[in-house]
């Protein structure tokens, strides 16, 4: 018999997020869960985060359902992130190099890897098929990918060495 190969091409990466880790920063305080938001939602997230769910940022206490939706939207993304730093190889990358973007018209979510600090006047994007679940208190997401492309590569060299000269 002859064995057909996986396409070498083709990487995945998973990662697993429990959403009670993103609940429990509405009982901190000094705006935790924000600044948390912040930091792991590219600007586009964070914007569709805000349509969806005015009062994300000030919930009542007792607003459970408000709370896990937050904390699921939030959870999912967070997930994806990393699921794609695994497929690519490329730790390196930020929260702020990648979104989600979801096309309901075409039926698909996908991440993108766009690099913030790129130079060039013609950014590069690369785009990846994504599949974000949750159940209970866990959120899941798979990323198939192609290897990043050369120029994107080169950006995250770049971003290695320079931080590589400030540790030295």
């Amino acid at each position: 018999s002859m064995r057909i190969p996986f396409i070498p091409a083709l990487s995945v990466g998973t990662d697993i997020v429990r959403t009670n880790r993103i609940t429990d920063l509405f009982f901190r305080e000094n705006s935790k869960l924000e600044r948390f938001a912040k930091r792991v939602l590219h600007p586009s997230e964070l914007q569709l985060l805000e349509s969806r769910t005015p009062r994300w940022r000030t919930p009542d206490v007792d607003d459970f359902s408000l709370q896990a939706r937050v904390a699921t939207y939030i959870a999912g993304r967070w997930a994806a992130k990393e699921a794609a730093k695994k497929a690519w190889g490329a730790s390196i990358l930020g929260f702020q190099d990648l979104r989600v973007e979801v096309n309901p018209d075409e039926g698909h979510v996908q991440i993108v890897c766009a690099p913030h600090d790129q130079k060039n006047d013609d950014p590069l994007e690369q785009a990846a098929k994504l599949s974000i679940s949750h159940d209970g208190d866990y959120a899941v997401a798979t990323v198939l990918a192609t290897p990043l492309h050369e120029g994107l590569k080169a950006e995250l060299t770049k971003r290695i060495a320079e931080a590589n000269e400030k540790v030295s």
